[in-house]
């Protein structure tokens, strides 16, 4: 079996990511698919479930390999090390991402009021689209909830630019009209339901409560998780939506409804072929021989054995004889200079 056949061959048996487009919610199920499948061909499955082995587990042991055979695959090495680092990145964000949405959904479950949840809803109108992570309907009114869940602390300034704060200030975007574009392609969806000029409040959300958020924008409530059904209940308007509205208003928003094609970090397939190819390529490659360097060549181990014999029993002689310290010394010392002359000639 040649290299092409044999990438062919591992091609195969990799079956995640083989429809065209994936949407968000099959895009991290389809992510620990293809970390799972590599892993398991790369190493002993057994071993690779107990190790809970991860993609970085498979670039070291690559690496490991090229190593081992003198570099025989470097530029698909590079190439499998790249991509598998922006795969990685995007299983962790993603994962972080749904944990951080885990508990807001969890406090929301919570509220008092009379409610009903939307999740990760893609609007698409007129050429413009836009995804929510959450849209709460209330009977006095309609929540906007972004989901943050960061690790650094944030500040929003005037005109309502995100910024991380770490060692330096990283600039995220404007989260003020990445807002104000969620709420008006709601309001179409929910005019198309009848419901005329309703009162829609926008609010970030962060599911980290160590951090310190400053907020100088006046139109976007910035809430720590724990407190954001408690900022809901106690929202005061003098509107109201009777438990019929807020199902209409559902319906309407979910109409609407978009599922997008998710972007992938990497082209999947091309991902798959470097991983087979690399594969193949190291399985064909041989290690290098290990030459001896030591040009002096050892003396047989039974040779040896009664050297060292003859040796021993020669300076036992003398010390049955009496001999002093000085002379069992010269003695060795003798010895010693005869056997350098040996291995000089």
């Amino acid at each position: 079996m040649n290299n092409t056949e044999r990438a062919n061959e591992i091609m195969s048996q990799i079956t995640a990511f083989s429809k065209e487009t994936y949407t968000k919610a099959e895009f991290l199920p389809e992510l620990l698919k293809l970390q799972k499948e590599i892993v398991e061909l790369t190493f002993n499955s057994e071993h690779a479930e107990k190790g809970n082995l991860r993609l970085w587990d498979v670039v070291e042991h690559m690496k490991k390999l090229n190593d081992e055979r003198n570099g025989a695959a470097d530029k698909l090495l590079e190439s499998f090390v790249q991509s598998s680092k922006s795969v990685g990145n995007k299983i962790a964000a993603e994962i972080s991402g749904k944990y951080g949405e885990q508990k807001v959904f969890r406090a929301l479950e919570n509220l008092g009021c009379e409610n009903a949840v939307l999740r990760n809803v893609e609007l698409e109108f007129d050429g413009k689209r836009t995804e929510i992570d959450a849209i709460v309907f209330t009977n006095k009114a309609i929540f906007i909830v972004e989901i943050k869940n960061s690790k650094k602390n944030i500040f929003i300034d005037e005109q309502g630019g995100f910024y991380r704060i770490g060692n330096c200030m990283h600039y995220d975007g404007n989260i003020a009209e990445k807002m104000d574009e969620r709420e008006h392609l709601l309001r179409i969806a929910l005019e198309r339901a009848g419901v005329e000029r309703p009162k829609i409040f926008k609010v970030i959300t962060f599911t980290n409560p160590y951090i310190d958020v400053e907020c100088k924008y006046h139109y976007i409530k910035p809430c720590g998780y724990n407190y954001l059904p408690t900022f809901i209940e106690k929202f005061t308007s003098n509107q109201y939506f009777s438990y019929e509205s807020i199902c209409t208003m559902m319906a309407a928003v979910n109409e609407m409804k978009c599922a997008d094609s998710y972007q992938m970090p990497v082209d999947m397939n091309e991902y798959k072929a470097t991983y087979a190819n690399l594969v193949a390529t190291l399985e064909t490659a041989e290690e290098p021989e290990i030459k001896a360097t030591n040009p002096i060549e050892a003396a047989p181990p039974a040779q040896a054995d009664n050297q060292q014999k003859s040796v021993g029993k020669f300076i036992l002689d003398i010390l049955g004889k009496g001999a002093s310290v000085a002379s069992i010394g010269f003695t060795l010392f003798s010895i010693a200079s005869f056997g350098i002359g040996k291995l000089k000639k």
